[in-house]
């Protein structure tokens, strides 16, 4: 039994404490309402919000080319986004589900854009470094490249300067892109252009994707 002094801490009655002034969010007005279509596609980014996403981008293909949409709206959401982190006003889990709604609108839309017929402008390899598995701009870039005549490789996430060499060897790529979100993915990156230079690939063109 509790002494009658004693100051009980209950960690839920605690938490409850912390949003007594926060308001109930009122689900019944439509967040997208009188907003033109290219501001309802970048507020879906913003806000991270996928409900009605997909109806928004159908409207938005009544005016624009998929790959526009990508390129001059969404990637525009996006890059609000990343302002909005480095000022630190946006948490990293809403930037991801950022990413989320970014990657749900590239799959409705890129069974949409015509690919370049022709020969083969060149080619790349793109792969995430290691210890990072975020990969969105990796693959906007691949859907990117892929559709105006380029031929990609993309190894995916987390992948080490050997194999990267290797599938680079492997598959004659021209060109090597690597890919990261996280802060010490731009030292891991610094490593593994020490690494060809000692292996004497100093030469081997390379394109960094990191966030600014």
């Amino acid at each position: 039994m509790a002494d009658k002094g004693e100051v009980i801490y209950d960690p839920l009655i605690e938490l409850m404490k912390r949003f007594e002034d926060v308001k109930a969010v009122d689900t019944s007005v439509d967040p997208f309402a009188g907003l033109a279509v290219e501001d309802q596609l970048k507020k879906h980014i913003v806000d991270g919000i996928k409900k009605s996403l997909e109806s928004h981008l159908d409207a938005a293909l009544k005016q624009y080319e998929p790959l526009a949409i990508i390129n001059d709206i969404l990637l525009d959401g996006m890059k609000t986004v990343g302002e909005l982190f480095g000022a630190g006003k946006m948490q990293l889990p809403f930037v991801l589900q950022s990413a989320e709604v970014m990657k749900a609108a590239v799959r409705h839309l890129e069974p949409l854009m015509e690919r370049v017929e022709g020969s083969e402008k060149g080619s790349i390899l793109l792969a995430t470094v290691a210890g990072d598995v975020h990969d969105i701009g990796k693959n906007l870039v691949d859907i990117i490249l892929s559709n105006n005549g380029y031929r990609v490789v993309n190894i995916g996430i987390k992948q080490p300067i050997n194999n990267i060499l290797a599938e680079a060897e492997a598959n004659r790529c021209q060109v090597i892109g690597l890919s990261g979100l996280l802060v010490k993915s731009t030292l891991v990156m610094k490593n593994n252009l020490v690494e060809m230079n000692e292996r004497g690939l100093s030469n081997y063109p390379v394109i960094l994707g990191v966030p600014l």
